[in-house]
């Protein structure tokens, strides 16, 4: 299956969540891949996977609480690849894990700075490429939990609530330009982020961590929590032309854990 064929897909936050299995299942999908991070090590992992694919794999180095920093991601994919067809803003900071009205303020502010503004710096910095060349699909990567309440996960959810609202708004204005803007909302995986906050809870004196993994399975109409294999198809699929007609929408991929009207 090669639905992203020839494209061009630009990742954010590749690291040892989502991020990882996203930018590395864009190219099995038959993307160039260029990978955004802080950090360089995974990106070198997944880089080196992605060309024993045959596909091209570009890694940047930087942060995206700097315009400026986004606007260079975005020149130096263009200069490798001749384009940007996707773009993937996965980078997030998800803040303190507290009641909401014990969250530190000023972490809040931080995990804002990354995870709505950041991915509006690197929408900006993306959007006159993508226009030159006709246009293009971005996917801003969300949360079942800016919908269905989780306890402590309050500022996560704020943070994860404003990107859906961002990306509608998004869809209407750049739909005159060819660019499609989705959002995905996902639920519950068995990343490293997520097993690390169910260990956390267990070591809080919380149930185990199969004995959560139970219980949240139980909730799912799947029976099962999907891979993170999984929710990256749900991510990517989007960015393929299969979904041209598709804008402005939020995608559940949950295993049927929430399923709103």
């Amino acid at each position: 299956m090669s639905i992203l064929e020839g494209k061009s897909v630009l990742v954010t936050g590749v690291g040892p969540g989502l991020g990882r299995t996203i930018a590395y299942e864009a190219g099995r999908l038959g993307a160039n891949v260029a990978m955004v991070s802080r950090s360089t090590t995974l990106m070198e992992e997944v880089a080196g996977e992605i060309e024993k694919m045959g596909r091209k794999a570009l890694i940047i180095q930087a942060d995206i609480t700097s315009q400026d920093a986004c606007n260079a991601a975005a020149e130096k994919t263009q200069a490798a690849f001749g384009r940007i067809d996707g773009l993937v803003n996965s980078a997030y900071r998800p803040g303190d894990l507290a009641p909401v009205n014990e969250i530190d303020l000023d972490v809040l502010l931080s995990a804002f700075d990354v995870t709505v503004i950041g991915t509006l710096r690197m929408i900006r910095a993306v959007v006159p490429v993508m226009e030159q060349h006709g246009g293009g699909s971005i996917v801003n990567v969300g949360s079942q939990v800016a919908r269905k309440v989780v306890q402590h996960q309050g500022g996560y959810a704020s943070t994860k609530a404003a990107l859906a609202s961002l990306t509608r708004y998004l869809a209407s204005e750049l739909g005159p330009k060819n660019i499609r803007v989705n959002t995905p909302a996902i639920g519950w995986t068995m990343s490293a982020p997520a097993r690390a906050w169910l260990e956390d809870q267990a070591a809080q004196g919380g149930p185990s961590v199969d004995e959560t993994v139970a219980a949240i399975s139980s909730t799912m109409a799947l029976g099962r929590i999907p891979t993170d294999e999984e929710c990256a198809h749900g991510v990517l699929l989007p960015l393929s032309d299969l979904f041209s007609a598709v804008t402005g929408a939020t995608l559940d991929v949950n295993g049927g854990d929430y399923m709103p009207l």
